[in-house]
């Protein structure tokens, strides 16, 4: 449900979309984030709320009666959330937002995130207007954690090595902070058909743009990405967090038509490796359990035998009983040094 205002009243240029849930603490510090933009067009802000019971939608509201001119907001159920692996998604909430968006380009902040430069859509929309070919526009930024803030994209890591970012660097595994981005509408009309299998809602979006043309990154740092125990995906856990990235590669895959096939699959390689190196080192067996169901497939990855790979999944699968057995083990051969894979 839309709460009536004076919004639509106005042809915006830029449509900034908000999903947020159980954001109290946050949502505030955002929407005033994105109102300070000084630029010289009009935008509009769209706002997702998604039935919070702890006063963001309170927030939300007080908002966006304060400003009916450039404010539109959306009261959500959480009958229509939609769950990934079990787990309850902004999705709904997000794909609402875009087919009501209007403008020639679309900006994105969730609602625990934040935007701390008052230029950042000026300098954003004059580039693309430039750029005819560009497909969308993205910046630096700061992940937040109990208030110390480290950066997000760091050159040599996941940070582009000039000012354009192009397909393949993309699916070779560079990062997009979602809450800088801004792209153009009319080149998004696909999403709603190509988001289905995917396990998150920036990275189908982020891949099918980049099928039409590049990016371009602006270094400058213009929003901040906030760690808390609310948030809905960086709280959830190494397990989640590897099955939401093996689901994303694969659904890459096909929908960038294999062009960059070889790039895909070492980023499916070095993901799975590096999981259970992470589940081996910290006894993380639920982590464990999610890397040995892709790695029993291809062997290959860690030079397993068949019989190694047998032993991994009990490992994981069974942790107590591979414990009592290697005691067992032990007793039986005396104190030699303890067998692991």
């Amino acid at each position: 449900m839309e709460v009536p205002n004076q919004v639509l009243n106005s042809t915006p240029l830029v449509s900034v979309l908000v999903t947020t849930f159980r954001h109290a603490g946050y949502i505030e510090q955002c929407l005033n984030g994105i109102l300070e933009q000084q630029v010289d067009f009009a935008f509009e802000l769209l706002v997702g709320e998604d039935e919070s019971t702890d006063g963001t939608r309170e927030v939300c509201q007080r908002i966006a009666a304060a400003h009916p001119d450039r404010v539109r907001l959306f009261l959500r159920s959480r009958k229509d959330v939609i769950k990934i692996f079990g787990k309850p998604t902004g999705r709904a909430n997000f794909m609402h937002l875009m087919r009501s968006a209007r403008g020639k380009y679309v900006a994105l902040c969730e609602g625990d995130d934040h935007w701390i430069d008052p230029k950042k859509l000026q300098r954003q929309v004059e580039a693309m207007e430039a750029d005819p070919s560009a497909a969308g526009c993205y910046t630096n930024a700061y992940n937040e954690t109990h208030g110390e803030r480290v950066e997000f994209l760091v050159p040599g890591v996941n940070a582009p090595k000039g000012q354009v970012l192009e397909e393949r660097a993309f699916l070779y595994g560079l990062a997009i902070p979602t809450c800088t981005f801004l792209f153009r509408r009319e080149w998004s009309m696909e999403f709603r058909h190509v988001i289905l299998p995917f396990a998150t809602g920036d990275t189908p979006l982020f891949t099918l743009l980049l099928g039409r043309g590049h990016f371009i990154f602006q270094p400058e740092f213009t929003g901040v990405r906030v760690v808390h125990p609310g948030g809905i995906y960086s709280m959830q856990g190494a397990a989640h967090h590897l099955q939401v990235q093996l689901v994303n590669i694969h659904e890459q895959d096909k929908l960038s038509a294999f062009r960059h096939h070889d790039v895909i699959q070492q980023r499916k390689q070095n993901a799975l490796a590096k999981a259970w190196r992470e589940a081996m080192a910290k006894e993380n067996w639920e982590l464990g359990a999610v890397a040995w169901k892709y790695l029993v497939k291809d062997r290959s990855i860690l030079g397993w035998s068949l019989s190694q790979t047998v032993l991994a999944g009990f490992r994981v699968i069974f942790p107590k009983s591979y414990d009592r057995l290697l005691q067992v083990g032990r007793r039986l051969r005396g104190k030699g040094p303890r067998h692991s894979v």
